[in-house]
């Protein structure tokens, strides 16, 4: 049984449709890229599935149960973590306090801290740090931590290295293959350094206006000549 699946999935913003009958699916412990060109989709995608936005018609399942009329907090409960691109920290609490508010739900949330600080322990150090003073990585860290705080099957991430530095990057890219690797499915949405998240994943859907323009493996993908135009949104003679 697929962990996550989207059937038919159509939603967007207020009465103007984004998505146009898309359809993907995450098995259990997988690691699944979702790639296309700025506006095609792929965040709108995440906030579907993450109950952020209304499904406007179609399906989102997760662990076989339909979840499209769910509340953002049910899905939490039911295991889904998600880390939106840009607001996924509250800025004037402290690194601790962040996490503390993400383990709420948690009877233990205080001893769920270890487990966190021993993932990213750059956040160990900034404990008392807020969170608005951290820097792009360690907001990522942070928000990526909060997510993970209420043990996840399936984290969803939404183009956590946009805008860091090559060497900051690099260290969070093995940071969440390590996650991966402990267990946790992750739905990645990837919009700078494909090449570098795409040889960790197994698969990866090509959004383009949104709709799924191509579901291949990664090595494929990869090997195309025509890849790097695909990304960028330009077609060959364009």
């Amino acid at each position: 049984m697929n962990l996550l699946e989207t059937v038919g999935l159509q939603s967007g913003y207020g009465r103007v449709p984004v998505l146009h009958g898309v359809s993907i699916h995450v098995e259990p412990g997988e690691m699944v890229a979702v790639l296309g060109a700025n506006g095609a989709g792929k965040s709108t995608l995440m906030k579907t599935i993450a109950r952020v936005l209304p499904v406007m018609s179609g399906e989102v399942l997760f662990q076989g149960e339909s979840v499209s009329k769910l509340f953002p907090y049910q899905v939490t409960e039911m295991g889904l973590g998600y880390v939106p691109q840009e607001g996924n920290i509250f800025a004037d609490l402290s690194v601790e306090e962040n996490l503390l508010m993400a383990g709420f739900l948690a009877k233990d949330a205080k001893k769920r801290l270890g487990r966190a600080y021993e993932r990213f322990p750059i956040l160990k150090e900034r404990r008392s740090q807020k969170g608005g003073t951290l820097s792009g990585g360690e907001r990522q860290m942070l928000a990526t931590a909060c997510a993970l705080i209420l043990d996840p099957k399936l984290l969803i991430l939404d183009e956590p290295t946009s805008g860091l530095a090559p060497q900051v990057t690099q260290d969070l890219v093995r940071g969440i293959v390590d996650i991966n690797r402990e267990g946790v499915a992750i739905l990645w949405v990837v919009e700078e350094n494909p090449r570098d998240v795409l040889t960790q994943c197994l698969r990866a859907y090509f959004l383009d206006s949104g709709t799924v323009a191509r579901a291949d493996t990664s090595t494929c993908l990869l090997e195309d000549p025509d890849f790097d135009a695909m990304f960028m949104g330009r077609r060959q003679g364009a």
